[in-house]
């Protein structure tokens, strides 16, 4: 059985969760089909973002690289030439297999998604993955409101929260209605099921991943650390990640508790930097706030491990691996109740609150800072993290669903 897959951003040097996902999955396939992979139009011509070596690491894994992208990523083609090339070498694939399949804006010049235009073109049958496109709101009234209370956090950037807002909106509408006109759409794999709370999806051959996600193995050598007296926020640092609340919330938390706020991740934008900054300074908290920059996992997780707290005041999540690690170190988590997060909600040593409600965020704070190991003393959550230990049981759940687009082939 031969499997198109498509995975954009796996091959950059530039990875979040999605592609973290993605790249642990891969590698497990070629045990079951013959795998081929099309790098996304956007690396054409972007060497410089291009990870080589993890592209040598999916050749050892027998994974076939595109020869096309292989002798022509140097250069940018035109979308017309890569879907020549790509047609004639996938011409004998059975399925097509897009693991986070989105719209995004760019892609209008290619016409839409590579994968469902392929798929289209060569009448192959269309399996994806939807990781982020189920992680906001995408609900009119609700995006309005969202918008005005991200300004009010900060409110120099109000312009682009704005248009930001409303494009993630019709950017999941337009992706939802795209794929589901596709006549050639056999599977969609899920990695939660409260998605439809951000977006409705009318499919009959949704299959959930369980699990949907898993544990780097490396973390396990840091579980016994030393606790210190800090409180620790990392993700990518963007503004729907929470980098502005975190700031308000640990201003609330520290009126009546003293404790440094460490911060990881890697700013995307230089304006949201400057705004954080700025935000530090407003609220006199700069000795209240390490900012780490961008750690190794090694790093991160040795972080992680001494703080007493995560702070993850996100509003677009689809599984969160970061809030996974925590509870495995035995770091209580604060976060918002968003339908990403919804999985953690029966354990003790995690609190969601209404989003944007930084003063039940400070208090359940607070709350958790002075409680003691006893939030980790229920055998559901060690059986939830047992069940999350491996990757190749997420690969499993991968191939269990593919499998079930095989037997209609």
């Amino acid at each position: 059985m031969k499997l198109a897959i498509f995975a954009n951003g796996i091959i950059s040097t530039k990875i979040g969760g999605a592609q973290k996902h993605m790249r642990e999955v891969i590698q497990f396939l070629p045990d079951f089909y013959d795998v081929y992979f099309f790098p996304e139009p956007q690396m054409f011509g972007n060497s410089h973002i291009i990870d080589f070596q993890f592209i040598e690491f999916l050749k050892k894994k027998e994974v076939k690289i595109s020869k096309y992208f292989l002798d022509n990523y140097s250069s940018k083609p035109v979308i017309e030439d890569i879907i020549k090339n790509y047609s004639n070498e996938m011409r004998e694939c059975n399925i097509i297999y897009d693991m986070d399949f989105q719209y995004f804006l760019d892609n209008i010049k290619f016409g839409g998604e590579l994968s469902l235009r392929l798929s289209n073109l060569n009448n192959i049958k269309l399996a994806v993955c939807i990781q982020d496109i189920g992680d906001i709101n995408s609900h009119f009234t609700r995006t309005f409101l969202n918008i005005l209370k991200f300004s009010r956090m900060a409110n120099r950037m109000t312009l682009f929260i704005t248009a930001a807002g409303f494009y993630n909106m019709i950017n999941r509408k337009i992706t939802v209605t795209r794929l589901l006109k596709s006549k050639h759409l056999s599977l969609i794999t899920m990695v939660n099921t409260e998605y439809e709370k951000n977006i409705k999806i009318n499919f009959k051959n949704i299959y959930l991943l369980n699990p949907s996600n898993a544990l780097d193995s490396k973390i396990i050598n840091y579980r016994e650390n030393e606790k210190g007296n800090q409180i620790i926020f990392y993700a990518r640092l963007i503004y729907q990640k929470g980098l502005f609340d975190v700031l308000y919330i640990h201003k609330k938390i520290n009126e009546s508790y003293n404790i440094k706020l460490k911060i990881s991740g890697k700013f995307q934008r230089d304006f949201e930097k400057r705004e954080f900054y700025r935000i530090i300074k407003k609220l006199n908290i700069e000795d209240k706030v390490e900012y780490l920059g961008v750690l190794e996992d090694n790093d991160l997780y040795r972080e992680l491990a001494r703080s007493k707290l995560m702070l993850y005041p996100s509003h677009s999540d689809s599984f969160s691996i970061s809030v996974l690690q925590a509870l495995f170190l035995h770091v209580p988590v604060v976060a918002y109740d968003i339908p990403g997060l919804s999985l953690y909600k029966d354990f003790k040593a995690v609190a969601l609150v209404r989003e944007f409600d930084i003063n039940s965020m400070a208090r359940m704070a607070e709350k958790f800072l002075v409680t003691g190991n006893e939030l980790f003393d229920e055998q559901n959550l060690e059986d939830f993290i047992a069940g999350h230990a491996y990757w190749k049981s997420v690969a499993d759940s991968h191939i269990s669903a593919i499998n079930s687009v095989i037997k209609r082939v």
